[in-house]
């Protein structure tokens, strides 16, 4: 039924995540609920950990990580840019 976390739309999945509902979270897969989810929108594929990092949830992407929530191979590429870029300020701001 719908009390059932486990069971839960993406589209609930990936509010709370954006949300940091970190409880909700929790419930959803101590209630055995899959990892590894898709939100398809924005015209692409996400994972539970973009929507999170990209509203700087950041205790809820540590908690799915931990759970073994994993970003896509384009979200990783990006990541990866991303600390590329850091990497090189750290160098002109020294």
């Amino acid at each position: 039924g719908d009390d059932i976390m486990k069971d839960i739309r993406i589209e609930i999945l990936w509010e709370y995540a954006c949300c940091g509902e970190l409880e909700l979270l929790k419930r959803y897969y101590e209630d055995g609920g899959e990892t590894n989810r898709r939100y398809y929108a924005f015209g692409g594929e996400h994972s539970l950990i973009m929507g999170a990092f990209r509203n700087n949830r950041f205790e809820a992407v540590e908690y799915m990580l931990s759970v073994g929530e994993t970003a896509t191979d384009l979200e990783r590429e990006e990541f990866t840019r991303e600390l590329q870029k850091i990497m090189c300020l750290r160098k002109i701001v020294k």
